[in-house]
């Protein structure tokens, strides 16, 4: 197959991270109306526990799709994902909650901006990823818009103290860590990934809930409702998306898309929370967008070679998988299984996917 077809996951990706960003957004006014009924170790955990359970059933309704054993996680595929539900599924959610305690919901969901940053900045340390000047000027403009946000903590808009934007930010910044992590075991399920870290995620959460005695009173039935439809959505489907975009955009593509969940999470709380809104505060997400979306068009085009690698995950026949195949292989398409790419030399414009981690 062609460029185009490449180009055309790309744009699926694209689009798929983008709604996983809309999803994700919604937990934000959603965590605030929900602490009024759940300590914040107890809705993490709840809402990680449901996540995992969703994808878990999604697992359960397809498990007999040849692909699922090509995707499984192996070797050193648990040590990452261990890293990973450790920074972002029990960390990340602990400190995002308890720092919704003292932030207004706009404001939590503007500095949630700074996950992009801490993405892109370990993306580039850790896994050598390109940041052009497009892209570092995304990174300004965020900075520049939380920075004018640190302004609003007191006066007219009321609800937001100095700690609680600080544990939002350390919420981005095991957010951040957790995104590397779950990069580099990206070509497996994505439902699993995300059921696994729900599953124990949350219920660690609980567990320590139940040991530091934040249980406390019995909700609602409709607030235990509303803790599984979030969890399924914001964190369940939103988090297999991200993963999705991982595999076929790299680090820094998805996390800069991933960027515009906090704008978003803004726009939902003025309008279902009626939160005053601040002049300031619209200044800092026009920012804070333009910002993301310099970050999301930074990709290149430069003479590159992709070198030969042996590995197992969801594709397609485009220019990067041209390789033999076993009886049986090709009755799903897309279709998973262990394959050889050989060493290619070309050039078009890309991200840093799978096929993509070379040199600059």
């Amino acid at each position: 197959m062609s460029i185009d077809l490449w180009r055309g996951r790309q744009a699926r990706a694209r689009v798929e991270v983008l709604l996983g960003a809309l999803a994700f957004a919604a937990s934000v006014p959603a965590g605030k109306v929900l602490l009024r009924d759940f300590q914040p170790l107890v809705l993490s955990g709840g809402l990680y526990l449901s996540a995992g359970l969703f994808c878990a059933t999604l697992l359960a309704v397809e498990s007999r799709r040849p692909t699922a054993l090509g995707n499984r996680l192996q070797g050193q595929d648990w040590r990452w994902l261990g890293a990973a539900i450790t920074a972002g599924g029990v960390l990340g959610p602990l400190a995002l909650f308890y720092g919704l305690r003292w932030s207004s919901g706009y404001v939590a969901g503007l500095l949630l901006n700074f996950e992009a940053v801490f993405t892109v900045i370990f993306g580039s340390v850790f896994s050598s990823e390109r940041v052009g000047r497009r892209g570092l000027g995304g990174i300004l403009l965020i900075i520049g818009g939380a920075i004018l946000l640190s302004g609003l903590g007191q006066g007219d808009t009321g609800a937001t103290r100095p700690l609680g934007a600080l544990l939002v930010v350390a919420a981005c910044f095991c957010w951040g860590l957790d995104n590397n992590f779950t990069q580099r075991i990206s070509l497996r399920d994505a439902r699993r990934i995300v059921g696994i870290k729900g599953l124990v995620g949350g219920t660690a959460s609980l567990g320590l809930a139940f040991l530091f005695g934040q249980t406390g009173a019995w909700p609602t039935l409709t607030s235990v409702l509303g803790v599984i439809l979030i969890g399924s959505i914001s964190y369940g489907l939103s988090i297999v998306l991200f993963i999705r975009g991982l595999r076929e955009l790299g680090i820094v593509h998805t996390g800069a898309l991933f960027a515009l969940a906090p704008g978003f999470a803004a726009l939902l709380s003025w309008t279902f929370l009626h939160e005053p809104i601040h002049p300031t505060a619209l200044l800092a997400l026009a920012g804070m967008t333009g910002g993301a979306l310099l970050l999301s068009t930074d990709v290149h085009e430069h003479e590159h070679i992709d070198e030969a690698i042996e590995h197992a995950h969801e594709h397609e026949h485009d220019e990067h998988h041209q390789h033999e195949h076993r009886p049986g292989e090709l009755e799903q398409v897309p279709h998973a299984h262990g394959h050889r790419r050989e060493r290619l030399s070309h050039r078009h414009s890309h991200t840093h996917d799978v096929h993509h981690r070379h040199p600059h």
